[in-house]
């Protein structure tokens, strides 16, 4: 129960990573905000398991890109819960595309919700972190934004400046104790990646990694864990590559 008792609000958390960090927090005694943009049903199916663990959990759907839907998220999860120990920036969005295909509509999709977004999430919680006199801020980035994938070059853009992004907030957030970090997963095996991981172009994708074989979503989850828990308190300012070591920095 590394988490016990603590408060976590998980931004895009009904599905995907988002969604496993929930749960895999939630086994380890943390109680936590859902947030959801649009798929209610998967934020109510998550909302049941986390309860069947036996912790508390508020769902709020919030555009993590409006900062009146943020303040609003921040102040539901503090008077519900009392106070909030742990943020997790892990709403994003991705769109292929090369760099001669990109529109300025697909540019600015892209850095709203997966730069704008965690800068606002992180500029409202400052002060109810700094208040406490404690925090953690994980921000999930993408190993994209480390070697500059050319197939996804706004989603890779938009997670290096994620990346720092995170290490200017730990400079601020420092003095207060609130650590911020940010892990960025790799090849990662999903419901989603599945079919795509097991072509041809993606078993080539899968050889560039230096283990060979794609990531779990409890990787990810588990690298989040040590960031959010106690049994750490002396990284900050560090992006995490979970990576299967396709990047080495």
């Amino acid at each position: 129960m590394r988490l016990k008792d603590k408060v976590a609000v998980i931004t895009g958390s009904s599905r995907g990573i988002g969604r496993e960090i929930a749960e895999t927090f939630a086994r380890e005694g943390c109680d936590m905000v859902i947030n959801y943009y649009s798929d209610a049903t998967s934020a109510a199916q998550i909302e049941k398991k986390i309860r069947d663990i036996g912790r508390s959990v508020l769902v709020i759907q919030a555009d993590v890109t409006k900062r009146k839907d943020i303040q609003r998220l921040f102040f539901e999860a503090i008077t519900h819960f009392g106070r909030i120990d742990i943020l997790v920036n892990n709403a994003g969005i991705n769109k292929r595309g090369f760099f001669t295909e990109i529109t300025d509509e697909d540019w600015d999709m892209i850095m709203n919700v997966n730069l704008k977004g965690p800068f606002i999430c992180c500029q409202e919680i400052f002060s109810y972190m700094k208040e406490q006199g404690s925090g953690r801020i994980i921000n999930i980035s993408s190993v994209a934004g480390q070697y500059h994938g050319p197939k996804t070059v706004h989603y890779a853009v938009s997670k290096a400046g994620l990346n720092s992004l995170t290490k200017v907030i730990a400079r601020y957030g420092a003095p207060h104790n609130i650590l911020v970090n940010a892990v960025a997963p790799g090849i990662i095996l999903t419901d989603q990646t599945r079919d795509e991981l097991s072509s041809v172009a993606g078993r080539n994708v899968i050889d560039m990694t230096l283990l060979k074989r794609p990531g779990n979503l409890e990787d990810v989850a588990n690298t989040c864990i040590l960031l959010a828990s106690e049994e750490q308190n002396y990284i900050t300012g560090q992006v995490i590559s979970v990576s299967g070591g396709a990047y080495l920095g």
